[in-house]
């Protein structure tokens, strides 16, 4: 069970990032700069969740093979340019992010079809670790509601052994194949595709979910870096026996 308070800490127009703190973006909320004006408008939501982690001995083995790196070097590369282009804040686009991103979305389509939630109702919460920050890869997947009794408990029951096993082989196993492949995989790889073009393999028919379920907007996705491709497997973090 889970508890999520959600604030609104203030807008802007035109470029979705600048400098404004969280001091300045409370001056666009209200006119009025008294004391008692400081709080923010917010709500408290109540659910669920399942939490996963990669294990870190395999992480770091897999995210330092070469054609890992390559693959991924490209997409930071298309965000680059489109950093400058719309003003956003450089950041580092690492194998790592890439990978537990992307599983979070296979899982999530998957997760709607084994317990009943719209995909819109489910959210991720991303986990990742910084080049020089200390090792952290995991994701939660979550659903919360306004009423004070949260949710039925369905979530937590596909993450007991003997639910969750079948749910991760069936969201890998799909992820092999995309019903617009070869055109989605090949695509990707030569000039990208989705928002910003900063997707590799990844599109509506396989990796891509309802905005508000993403935190990065249906960015920075490739089923390659899971599952690999059909030239080279050996870039995917999962082999295939684990979904076939």
């Amino acid at each position: 069970r889970l508890r999520e308070t959600r604030a609104f800490a203030g807008f802007n127009r035109i470029f979705p990032e600048n400098e404004h703190g969280l001091t300045d973006r409370k001056r666009l909320l209200r006119r009025s700069e008294e004391p008692s004006d400081r709080w923010l408008p917010a709500y408290i939501v109540f659910g669920e969740g399942l939490f996963f982690e990669l294990r870190a001995d395999t992480l770091e083995r897999w995210e330092t093979h070469e054609p890992v790196r390559a693959r991924i070097e490209q997409l930071a590369d298309r965000f680059a340019r489109v950093t400058a282009d719309r003003r956003l804040r450089p950041r580092a686009i690492t194998p790592r992010f890439v990978l537990v991103h992307t599983l979070a979305h296979l899982l999530i389509n998957r997760l709607t079809y084994e317990c009943g939630y719209s995909s819109a109702s489910l959210r991720e919460r991303l986990f990742v670790s910084e080049p020089d920050q200390p090792p952290m890869a995991g994701v939660l997947i979550y659903t919360a509601a306004g009423d004070a009794e949260g949710t039925m408990g369905g979530l937590v029951r596909m993450g007991k052994p003997g639910y969750l096993e079948h749910t991760l082989s069936a969201a890998l196993a799909e992820a092999s194949w995309c019903s617009a492949d070869p055109v989605c995989m090949e695509l990707g790889e030569r000039a990208g595709q989705g928002p910003d073009s900063c997707n590799i393999a990844a599109c509506h028919n396989c990796a891509l979910v309802p905005e508000t379920a993403c935190e990065e907007f249906n960015r920075f996705l490739d089923r390659g870096v899971v599952v690999g491709t059909a030239d080279d497997p050996s870039i995917g973090y999962f082999e295939p026996g684990d979904f076939s």
